[in-house]
């Protein structure tokens, strides 16, 4: 019961990443608010487990305040945030050929989405004095992105604001960290869309894609959103209390192959 008695907040809960890091803090003890806009798959997880649904849309500031009112007028406090929701947005566009468009909305749900969660959820934290924010950014935050740059550029960003809430979170004596998790290619739908458009793309059938891919990890295979919420439960437990502003790479050594 490594997060007894505490209380998540996991967005992108429904489904991939996000619902497997619910169903590990619940295992865990934790009382979990899974956070979504995706109505029925969120609700019916949340009964599944045994956890509570909240409707969310990230972009909106308004909706992550009525959310966090919401969970805090129920549970008094908020203790873990695990923002996972995202969108991979057009992977097939080079870099000049995104679209504004496409460059507003991907930037729009994972960076800004993580910014306003943030400020909705951090002040809450720092009435407390304690808590732990864990941000998902990803593997392609330490590489060139030729194609989905708009992904690429958001997940960097998220790595920085991670930092920058870890020093606001250790002022004063607060004791509110925000680490960032960067998942490599993990068994999810994000990437089983990847793998798909490659597929289109390239002419190639789904294993062959996928092979493709998996080509430049060291284990050659994907990984398992167990693999990244074991992660998470540890940056959102207190074994992980003097952890604060760091990255955390779950990738299979898929950095150490490109960089080399």
């Amino acid at each position: 019961m490594r997060v007894a008695d505490k209380i998540a907040i996991v967005t992108g809960g429904a489904s991939g990443i996000g619902a497997q890091c619910a169903r590990t803090l619940i295992r865990e003890g934790a009382s979990v608010v899974i956070a979504d806009i995706s109505d029925e798959a969120g609700a019916a997880l949340a009964r599944e487990i045994g956890a509570a649904y909240a409707r969310l849309d990230v972009t909106s500031l308004v909706s992550w305040r009525d959310m966090v009112a919401a969970v805090l007028q129920q549970h008094g406090r908020i203790d873990i945030l695990v923002h996972c929701a995202g969108i991979v947005g057009n992977v097939k566009r080079s870099c000049l050929d995104t679209t504004p468009e496409e460059w507003n909305r991907v930037i729009e749900v994972n960076l800004t989405g993580t910014f306003w969660g943030c400020k909705a959820v951090v002040p809450e934290m720092l009435k407390q004095g304690t808590g732990s924010v864990v941000l998902l950014s990803s593997i392609v935050s330490y590489m060139a992105t030729s194609v989905a740059t708009p992904y690429g550029v958001s997940k960097a960003g998220v790595q920085q604001l991670t930092r920058s809430v870890a020093v606001v979170g250790a002022k004063d004596g607060n004791r509110v960290r925000c680490n960032s998790v960067h998942p490599g290619s993990i068994r999810s739908p994000m990437t089983d869309g990847i793998i798909a458009d490659l597929a289109q793309a390239q002419g190639l059938s789904l294993a062959d894609a996928e092979h493709m891919l998996m080509s430049g990890v060291l284990f050659g295979m994907r990984g398992e959103p167990s693999d990244v919420a074991n992660l998470v439960l540890y940056l959102a437990s207190d074994e992980a209390r003097y952890v604060t502003g760091s990255d955390f790479k779950v990738d299979g050594g898929w950095h150490i192959v490109d960089a080399g």
